[in-house]
């Protein structure tokens, strides 16, 4: 991790509403502060379809511009948790 990224937020997945303002984080990330996102089973923003969850398990992941570390979004829609945070 550098300097740039450092102070990213992890974030311990609760309740579908700490998903939804990960989610926004996430966005945030990219949109203003340049983060990159090159993997995961659907597009930010887009994990759920007619009102329901698109898959049992959802994740996202995106990288530092300045120095590659990746942060990883993984949640479980079926059993409930999940967490963001670097990966290791």
């Amino acid at each position: 991790m550098c300097d740039y990224c450092v102070q990213t937020e992890k974030i311990n997945i609760t309740s579908p509403q700490v998903f939804e303002q990960t989610v926004k984080y996430i966005k945030e990330l990219i949109d203003k502060n340049g983060f990159i996102f090159f993997e995961g089973n659907c597009a930010i923003g887009e994990h759920k379809k007619n009102g329901h969850w698109i898959t049992d398990i959802i994740y996202h992941k995106i990288k530092c511009p300045k120095c590659g570390q990746v942060f990883e979004c993984v949640v479980d829609t079926y059993h409930g948790g999940g967490s963001f945070r670097p990966k290791q």
